[in-house]
């Protein structure tokens, strides 16, 4: 059991039984197997992984919750969701575990990092989640309805169109970010392309002296 994981899903008030929290425990457990290897994330121990990594990436879990429900309301179908630059993971297979009725894509370029997800979805059972090995700019247009990031890219004028390209029209895209003053001239920079968004404060367990926000950019 990683105390600080199950403490943490606690504090952020997510409503996650018994076998999800397993499925987390299990995940890390994946990571720290294959780190050295595949040079997956930064985390040497089942709690800095728990904190940095797994509670980061479902402190949007509200956040993302209500853009589901929106989209679902608006559309009534299913939702798609794509994690860009996906990595080992973070934040696509934390919220999948979250939300087992929308569709996930971890798009992830690199070789050894797609296998380690096709292995690790595999050996989750996550039935809602599959591995695209590709490059986002290879990406279908109009793919997903929310296209979630996390330590992928800084928005400039280029990826700001790729990940922009990815959606459907009216989808959104969630990028977990730092610091305002950097999130505001990155903004800023791109503001031709995209002229508004939305900024929301997101507190990670166990780091709350560490800024965290979520920028909801829509389509």
């Amino acid at each position: 059991m990683i105390a600080k994981l199950r403490e943490g899903v606690q504090r952020l008030q997510l409503p996650l039984e018994a076998a999800q929290l397993d499925a987390l425990e299990v995940y890390i457990q994946a990571i720290l197997q294959f780190n050295k290897s595949y040079n997956l994330m930064k985390a040497e121990s089942p709690d800095e992984l728990a904190v940095n990594h797994i509670l980061d990436s479902l402190a949007a879990y509200h956040a993302v919750a209500g853009l589901i429900a929106e989209l679902r309301q608006r559309t009534g179908g299913d939702v798609r969701m794509g994690d860009i630059g996906s990595g080992g993971g973070c934040p696509g297979i934390p919220l999948a575990v979250a939300f087992p009725d929308v569709h996930i894509t971890l798009v992830e370029r690199m070789e050894k990092r797609s296998a380690f997800l096709e292995q690790t979805v595999a050996r989750l059972r996550l039935a809602n989640v599959d591995v695209c090995p590709l490059q986002a700019e290879k990406v279908a247009p109009g793919s997903f309805d929310i296209v979630v990031f996390r330590a992928f890219h800084p928005f400039d004028k280029k990826i700001s169109a790729t990940l922009r390209s990815m959606l459907k029209e009216g989808g959104f895209i969630a990028a977990y970010k730092a610091r305002s003053e950097k999130i505001a001239a990155e903004m800023e920079a791109v503001r031709d392309v995209i002229p508004a968004y939305k900024k929301i404060v997101l507190t990670v367990p166990f780091l709350e002296d560490h800024e965290r926000n979520l920028v909801i950019i829509q389509k």
